[in-house]
């Protein structure tokens, strides 16, 4: 009966030695799954905030050409109103000159 349970014994601390075995083994599956996760969440999130940063980058270079068209087409508009001027403030230099001349 002594060796019964001294056999008992054995095997219980066989079988928890085992168990830790397994439980360690396990432990690091568990750390090295979570790891590799992370590791695929921070580069999909990298992806991510690049694509972000990209789509920000391509809106404000749209709005910035929106905004140096529209200066240009407004410049070119009140250049052709200035040349407008000019020309009809031209047109009575002369004539006030030809006027004075045969005055």
């Amino acid at each position: 009966m002594a060796m019964d349970t001294i056999e008992k014994i054995r095997e219980a601390e066989l079988a928890s030695d085992s168990a830790e075995k397994e439980a360690v083994i396990e432990a690091d599956r568990i750390v090295a799954e979570a790891e590799d996760e992370a590791a695929t969440l921070k580069v999909n999130l990298t992806k991510e905030a690049k694509a972000k940063a990209d789509a920000l980058l391509q809106d404000a270079k749209a709005k910035s050409e929106s905004i140096l068209n529209d200066a240009k087409v407004s410049a070119e508009s009140e250049a052709k109103a200035l040349r407008s001027e000019v020309g009809a403030k031209k047109d009575a230099a002369v004539k006030l000159i030809l006027d004075d001349l045969t005055a």
